[in-house]
């Protein structure tokens, strides 16, 4: 039952944060870079709910950030935002990593996506 109701509210999260700014339209050649920015954006969710705990609860989050926080996506994010910084479809995905991840935008920079992309949840 608690799988479920973590399903829906997966889904739903994943449906509020990819509509929040209209939904990113990816090109079926970019898929691999969609399912990047929705598992950053999956993996910035769970990390927020983490509690430390060792209840059941935190070792659900565990199972989902291993499957939705690994590295060989978070690289190809950045390098998509590198090869293309003013690709605005990237910036809340971009935003979120940074405040996971050792953060590798400058303030100026965090300033500027943040006014493009309105991203509440990682911006000041």
């Amino acid at each position: 039952m608690k799988l479920m109701f973590l399903a829906a509210g997966t889904a739903l999260l994943s449906a509020s944060l990819s509509f929040a700014a209209g939904p990113a339209k990816f090109s079926k050649e970019e898929q691999p870079l969609q399912k990047a920015v929705s598992d950053t954006e999956m993996c910035f969710h769970f990390a927020g709910e983490f509690n430390g705990d060792g209840s059941a609860r935190d070792k659900e989050i565990n199972r989902m950030q291993r499957k939705n926080c690994n590295k060989a996506g978070q690289q190809l994010l950045k390098k998509a935002w590198r090869a293309n910084p003013q690709d605005a479809r990237l910036y809340p995905a971009v935003l979120m990593l940074n405040s996971l991840a050792t953060e590798f935008l400058s303030k100026a920079e965090v300033a500027r996506l943040c006014a493009v992309s309105k991203t509440e949840l990682v911006c000041p």
